[in-house]
């Protein structure tokens, strides 16, 4: 059996408020074709198909069409869970429909088993903290974040359990929606349960037969598991994944043989660093039509640094963002003319009021990714 792993499609993200839509629909489309070229069996999306609980309409669309025209090829199955990004009863709403075209969706945590013939999957979506244990009034965040670990780990060798009853001698293949301890992040990924707390160590993985990851944008093996994996987004969701090379991964049950493909680019995004003093010449460099994040050094403030820059850049490409690098003894000046309010997470504003406040704020912090993750998990309901 032949299977493909993706995850994090993230479909209706933008990125400063540049849609993203022409280059997921390039990626399905990609996919379609490469699900038909590589004979593969079964397609595992390993949670955030959409970017928000209320993905817009065009996403939506984009999303039913590529059902449609995999139900199409008739020789694929798919299994499809939930990520932190997803709202559960969205994903779950045509769950028994989609199920009469072989594509099965876990937008909740349950004992969620597919028997796709030749392999059974543990179809794990993100596990919220609900799903795991009851809170506590006044709990110690560390004897919270042993109790998620400890919960997670169970749930996933319950699940090992009800599918290796099942299958016998077949392989035995996890789906998961988390930080896996050992991997590497990227900015553009939101912070799951309570400050991370629910990350684990890869060992919770080694007794299944493959582990397809989501939730992590850059693609890799998890603390140097072949078997154990991210992945990664199919397309660049922040300019901090500009550098990397975006794949699938395909598995052969027989022989467990593993490779990647990668994902061809539609949309270039560039992370330059340049010199005020060689600006233009600098800039003349940055690949034509692509996205860029310029950090520009400067040994003092300059007001219209974004206007120069946008200038320089001469419509060859288009700058989304500028950014000072300022020396040390300056940094407290740039604070006050720094990116935009709506280009931080709310953790970071809150961050940047306790240090200004001279507050100390580990307690406070801990409280408020408490409130943010209580807040997430009832907008995802």
């Amino acid at each position: 059996m032949r299977i493909l792993h993706t995850a994090d499609w993230h479909l209706g993200a933008r990125l400063v408020e540049r849609d993203r839509l022409s280059e997921h629909a390039a990626f399905l489309d990609w996919l379609i074709e490469t699900l038909r070229a590589e004979k593969i069996d079964a397609l595992l999306l390993s949670g955030d198909v959409f970017d928000a609980a209320n993905p817009p309409q065009d996403a939506v669309s984009l999303y039913f069409d590529f059902l449609k025209r995999l139900a199409d090829l008739r020789t694929v199955k798919a299994v499809i869970t939930g990520g932190n990004h997803d709202s559960a009863s969205h994903l779950n709403a045509p769950r028994e429909l989609l199920k009469r075209f072989e594509v099965h969706v876990f937008g909740h945590a349950g004992e969620n088993v597919v028997d796709l013939g030749e392999a059974v999957i543990s179809a794990v979506p993100f596990l919220r903290e609900r799903d795991l244990r009851q809170a506590a009034v006044g709990e110690a965040m560390t004897d919270v974040q042993s109790q998620v670990r400890a919960a997670i780990r169970e749930h996933y060798l319950a699940q090992h359990a009800a599918c290796r009853t099942l299958a016998g001698k077949r392989p035995v293949i996890a789906m998961g929606h988390l930080t896996v301890l050992g991997a590497t992040t990227s900015d553009s990924e939101r912070d799951i349960h309570i400050g991370n707390l629910g990350a684990v160590g890869a060992d919770v993985f080694t007794s299944f037969d493959y582990t397809a990851l989501g939730h992590l944008h850059r693609p890799q093996k998890v603390a140097g598991l072949e078997t154990v994996r991210y992945s990664g987004s199919p397309v660049a969701l922040s300019f901090s994944e500009a550098a990397d090379k975006k794949s699938v991964v395909v598995l052969d049950t027989q022989g467990m043989k593993i490779e990647t493909i990668s994902v061809p680019v539609t949309r270039v995004l560039s992370r330059v660093s340049v010199s005020r003093a060689t600006l233009a010449a600098d800039l003349a460099k940055v690949g034509a039509a692509c996205w860029a994040e310029i950090t520009v050094k400067l040994d003092a403030p300059e007001s219209d640094l974004d206007r120069q820059v946008r200038e320089a850049a001469g419509g060859r490409f288009e700058v989304l963002k500028v950014l000072a690098d300022l020396p040390v003894s300056l940094i407290s000046t740039w604070q006050h003319n720094g990116p935009a309010l709506s280009e931080l997470q709310p953790r970071e504003v809150f961050r940047e009021l306790l240090k200004e406040k001279q507050i100390e704020g580990e307690e406070l912090s801990a409280v408020f990714d408490e409130l943010l993750a209580m807040r997430e998990n009832l907008s995802l309901t």
